[in-house]
Formats: C-alpha cells, sequence, structure tokens
C-alpha cells in the first residue's frame, strides 16, 4: 500500500471510532440478584408507561438504553447462589422497534411481573404441561426465528451506539429526544458524515490499488524500440518543458529496462509494480532504492501528487543511485 493511501486509513478510523463506537459498549455483567432483576422489569414497565402518548422519536430514543440494558444482562443469581442464564433477546429486539409497540411492551412486561407475582405457586398441574409438551413438538411449532441480515444488524448497532453517544453529550433529559425534527437531522447528518469518510477512504483504497496494476505503456511513437537510454533522456527533455509528472514516469520506465537489461528482472507488462519489487527482495540493496523509486512514482503518476523542479531532481537523484546498483 502506497504513502499516500496509508494516510487515508488513519482518518476513516479515527471518524468511525469517534463517530460509531464512542463510548463504552454494553457488554455482559456480572450476574444480577434476582430482586434487582425485578426491579429492572418494573423499572423498564414504568419507562413504557411514561411514554405512552409520546412520538415515535421519542420512545424509540428513550427504549434504546433499556435495551442496552437489558442485552447485558445475561444471568441473575438466586438468594442461594445459583446462577440461571437468561435469554432477553425478545425482549431487547421489542425495546428496539422502530416505531416501538408499547401496547405490546407493556403486556410483555405486565406478564413477567404477572408470573413474579405467582411464583413459586404452579400455575399449571404437571397433567396440563404434558399436554402443552406434545403439542409444541408438532411440526408446526418447529420453527426457527427470522435472523436479521449482517447489514442490517450493522445498521442497527451504528444507530445505537451514534444516539448513546449523542445522549451522553446532552446532560439530563435530551432536547433531541423533545424535538423530533432535530432528531431527524442529526440522523441525517451522521449518515452523510459516515457516506463522506467511506467516500473519501474507498478513493484511497482504489488509488493504492491502481498504484499496483502495471505501468500503462500505451504507445506513444517508437515506443516499442524504447530503451533504457532512450527512455532516460526522454525524461531528461521532459523535465527541460517542465512535464515532470510525465519526465517521473519515463524515469521509472528506463530504471526498469536497466534492470532487465543487467539481467536483475524480466520487464512484462503484464506485472505490477509491486511483483517487480518482488522479483529483486533477494538483493536487499538493490531491492531498498527501488523502493523508493517505485513508490514516488505510484504517488505522482497515479495518485496525481504534486512534483516541482526540486522534487523531480531529488528523484533522479535517486533513480541515478539505482542506476548504480548492482
Amino acid at each position: 500500500m502506497n504513502t499516500l493511501s496509508r494516510q487515508y486509513l488513519p482518518v476513516l478510523h479515527i471518524v468511525l471510532v469517534s463517530l460509531i463506537f464512542a463510548g463504552s459498549v454494553h457488554g455482559p455483567e456480572p450476574p444480577l440478584p434476582i430482586d434487582e432483576y425485578w426491579q429492572e422489569v418494573q423499572k423498564t414497565r414504568a419507562l413504557v408507561t411514561s411514554l405512552k402518548g409520546a412520538s415515535p422519536e421519542v420512545s424509540h430514543a428513550q427504549l434504546l438504553t433499556a435495551a442496552g440494558r437489558w442485552e447485558s444482562i445475561t444471568e441473575v443469581v438466586l438468594p442461594d447462589g445459583t446462577l440461571i442464564p437468561v435469554d432477553h433477546s425478545f425482549l431487547v429486539s421489542r425495546l428496539r422497534a422502530d416505531p416501538p409497540d408499547l401496547r405490546q411492551l407493556d403486556d410483555l412486561l405486565t406478564a413477567l411481573l404477572t408470573a413474579h407475582d405467582t411464583w413459586p405457586q404452579p400455575v399449571f398441574a404437571s397433567g396440563d404441561t404434558g399436554a402443552l409438551d406434545r403439542i409444541l413438538a408438532r411440526p408446526e411449532f418447529q420453527w426457527q426465528p427470522e435472523q436479521p441480515s449482517p447489514l442490517a444488524e450493522w445498521w442497527q448497532r451504528l444507530r445505537e451506539r451514534f444516539w448513546e453517544f449523542v445522549t451522553r453529550l446532552l446532560p439530563g433529559e435530551s432536547i433531541i429526544v423533545q424535538l423530533p425534527l432535530l432528531h431527524r437531522a442529526l440522523t441525517a447528518l451522521g449518515t452523510l458524515a459516515l457516506i463522506l469518510v467511506l467516500t473519501y477512504a474507498m478513493r484511497g483504497l482504489l488509488a493504492d490499488f491502481v498504484a499496483g496494476t502495471e505501468i500503462n505503456l500505451e504507445s506513444e511513437a517508437g515506443d516499442g524500440a524504447l530503451t533504457a537510454a532512450t527512455a532516460l533522456k526522454r525524461a531528461q527533455m521532459l523535465s527541460s518543458e517542465g512535464d515532470y509528472r510525465t519526465a517521473v514516469r519515463y524515469l521509472y520506465l528506463s530504471s526498469l529496462l536497466l534492470l532487465e537489461e543487467q539481467g536483475l528482472l524480466r520487464y512484462d507488462r503484464s506485472l505490477t509494480n509491486r511483483e517487480y519489487l518482488r522479483s529483486v527482495a533477494h538483493l536487499p540493496q538493490l531491492a531498498a532504492a527501488f523502493h523508493d523509486v517505485v513508490e514516488v512514482f505510484d504517488r505522482v503518476w497515479y495518485g496525481y501528487q504534486p512534483l516541482d523542479e526540486a522534487a523531480y531532481a531529488q528523484y533522479a537523484d535517486r533513480v541515478m543511485e539505482l542506476r548504480q546498483q548492482k
């Protein structure tokens, strides 16, 4: 990967980390005592009740935080120390639904609290549960829940972490929650920023890919009989005219042709610049000098890096050093 492309990757990393993964991400917590577990259920139900009459945007923003909390609870501990694993994936999916179904959430949480109030008293006799087990074993009840696509999951996590980050920036009751239009505007701006960052990074990656392809030698008149000496003369002529970019091309080409004439590599239009570098890797001094020549050529010819007279002179000196290598 050339030097120009390597400059893009830190930009992509910094912006994405600050935009998407800012703050700590919810992870598994220590087992929750059973009493605190039911307090969490009550708090979530109270939150759902308080959101009745609110706009879908307000409700969704408030429920995202609750969803993260429930996702982190994976075990509860009984008074005797027994650990019980719990799976809240369905509850989390309902809390993250956009728009949220507050009625369904209220029914679900109420059912949980009702079950807690009646536990451990058996609701069904063993004969009832046996019949239920036989019914649930029928083929029509054997199904796998539909799994969201990886792209949909990534986008959902992206939105959640973005809004968690924004919420942390604003203390107390977030004004964003109270203003749905601002909520939508920030979502659009965040999406646009992500698209711009990805476009910027892709541009660098594509430039690096192009820099790895073969040198473009679509003929000008006389290119078919080009030698290392004639390529060097053409570079000198072009540089005297101020066309440093094309002069760099011919300097690089003269280097390839010279190394071929010396039997150090095989010039072939189908080979990439990186393959040329690998072909001389067994000659450390030559490889080091040739690597610098290739890097500058890639930046100037494929990356359109500006080049003045002084920079061209430095490149020409480096090519001369390469020509003296054996």
